[in-house]
Formats: structure tokens, sequence, C-alpha cells
């Protein structure tokens, strides 16, 4: 068998696994593998150290090492994800060069300056819950190598009407619920447990006494909290009766209390290019996520392509 052939054996192989896993969501799965062909020839991956930022469950960093990256390492945030995206590598080949570690990327990374040839976050920027915009960008851009790309993708354009309009409602109901019933989505998500009752159970479990009724104001005026946030509530109310003042407000991205992450933060593509640009990077691409008609119409005017295509796609190589 050709060297050829071997890759697309392991690319099945690779597939059949994440079909082993349906409850599992990912931004990779068959028909997005020709969307990860074209991103590693974009970056000219070949024999390159790649970086992802949200690696998730692994499937992306596994597949850019069988299409010939020298070695790629997923930093995720949630610690059960990882776990799984060990299982996957277990499972394909467990001596490919694929490394995985948890850890929160907006409180810095654990790797030395200019250590990658590639840095991607695919669906992830808009998820990342970082204090200073700025300071994120400037940490993207120290670990990635002179002459080296920066590639950024996301759905939540801030620019965008219709992705303002429908972010506004996810927000609402992942935040104050109530959850989706069988066969329902909101603009294509299910909802569980509202944050809302998240809360209500948390502060529940730190401090015992509180009753029902206790627990359910605090988690009304916790909004945006985090967990151990929501436990200090909590324990100062319970010691001292004071309450929290964070009501729910509209048009505001909720928090994710327990995974400490933004469901769907809307981002000014346009902003994060003037961010990207000042860290010392040369900006190569700048557009609408997906070819459109016209594409040099809408790759010269940026800005007026991100008033209705919902998603964005930066690239940028390092000086």
């Amino acid at each position: 068998m050709n060297a050829s052939a071997d890759i697309e054996e392991r690319i099945q192989a690779l597939l059949a696994i994440r079909a082993s896993f349906p409850e599992l969501w990912s931004t990779f799965d068959k028909e997005s593998v020709p969307v990860f062909r074209t991103l590693f020839a974009e970056v000219q991956g070949e024999g390159k150290s790649f970086l992802e930022i949200g690696s998730g469950h692994g499937f992306g960093c596994v597949f850019f090492a069988l299409l010939g990256a020298s070695e790629v390492h997923g930093l995720e945030l949630l610690p059960a994800a990882a776990e799984v995206a060990e299982e996957v590598k277990r499972r394909l080949d467990p001596s490919i060069q694929v490394y995985f570690r948890q850890g929160d990327a907006a409180r810095g990374l654990p790797y030395e300056d200019e250590r990658f040839d590639v840095v991607l976050l695919i669906e992830v920027i808009s998820h990342v819950i970082f204090p200073d915009f700025k300071a994120f960008i400037d940490e993207l851009v120290r670990v990635v190598r002179p002459g080296g790309f920066l590639y950024i993708s996301d759905g939540n354009n801030a620019r965008s009407w219709k992705r303002r309009y429908e972010n506004y409602r996810i927000w609402e109901r992942f935040d104050q619920g109530p959850p989706t019933r069988e066969g329902e989505t909101v603009f294509g998500h299910t909802v569980g447990t509202p944050y809302v009752a998240a809360r209500r159970d948390i502060a529940l479990k730190a401090v015992q006494s509180l009753s029902w009724e206790e627990a359910e104001r605090i988690s009304a005026l916790t909004f945006r909290f985090e967990a151990e946030q929501v436990r200090g509530a909590a324990r100062r109310y319970a010691a001292t009766g004071e309450l929290p003042n964070s009501l729910f407000r509209r048009r505001i991205c909720p928090i994710d209390p327990l995974n400490r992450m933004y469901i769907e933060q809307l981002i000014d593509p346009l902003e994060l290019r003037s961010l990207i640009r000042s860290a010392g990077c040369r900006v190569v691409y700048c557009g609408p996520r997906r070819r459109l008609p016209l594409q040099s119409v809408w790759v010269r005017f940026p800005w007026l392509a991100f008033l209705f295509t919902n998603g964005f796609r930066l690239v940028a190589v390092r000086e």
C-alpha cells in the first residue's frame, strides 16, 4: 500500500472512531473533512508544528497529524473532553505525534515563546472568557514562530444583524430556560439545565442550610457568576444576609458556571484584525468563513460582507 492510500485508510479509521461518539459535539466529521484539508493547505501544514487551542475531543488534532504535521498539541479547557481526546489517540495510534493537555488558555499558554508554526482557534474564540482581549491575542502571537500562522475562525460575527438577533435569544434561553423539548432547538442549540438552575444547585450544595427559595434568590442574582463565585455568594449570604446584585440582562452573553465559558459570545472580526496587527502579524485574509459568490469583492470590503455573513475567518502571519 502506498503512503497516500495508507493516510486515507487511517482517516477512514478516524472517522469510524468519530462515529462511535455520536453524542459528542465536534467540528470534525465526514462532511467537514474537505474544510480541514483546505485549512491544512492554507497554513502550509506539511512538516509543521501545530497548536490547537480548544482542541475539544481531539479529532482535528489527530487529523492534522495524519495529513503530515510534524507534531500537534491540543490545549482544552474541559477535563472530560481532554480525556476523550487521549482515548481517540489511543484507539487510532498511541505513537502518533499528538499531545493533549487540559488548561485554560485565558490564563496563559503553557508553552515557550515561538514554539509553533501554526496556532489554531476553530469555533473557540467566542467561548473564551478573557479579561483583556488584547492581552489574549498577544499571548496567542507569543507562541507563534516568525513566519508562522495564526488561524482563527468562528461563527459568531458581532457585525451580522442576523447573528446578533439569534444569539440574544440563545443567551436568554441558556441562562433563564426552559430546557428545550425533544426535537426542539434554539437556532440549532439544545438547552439542558439552564444556568440559573445550575447556579441554584451550586448554592444549595455550598450551604446546605439554605432553603430552596433562598438558593433560587441567590441564583437569580448571580448572573454571569462562575461556580466558585456562586459558592462565595451563598456562603456570604449565610454568614451576613448580604445578597449579590447581578440580575439577568438581555443582550449580555451569559457564562456557563460549571465549565467557565461563554455560550456563543459575539466577536467583532475587524477589532480582532486590528489587535492581531498590533501584536506584530500581517493579516493575509480577513473575510467570510466560507467562500461566497463574488468572493473577491467581500475580501476587498470585509466590513460589508460582515453585515450579513454569520461567520468570519482571519489568517495572519507573524512578522
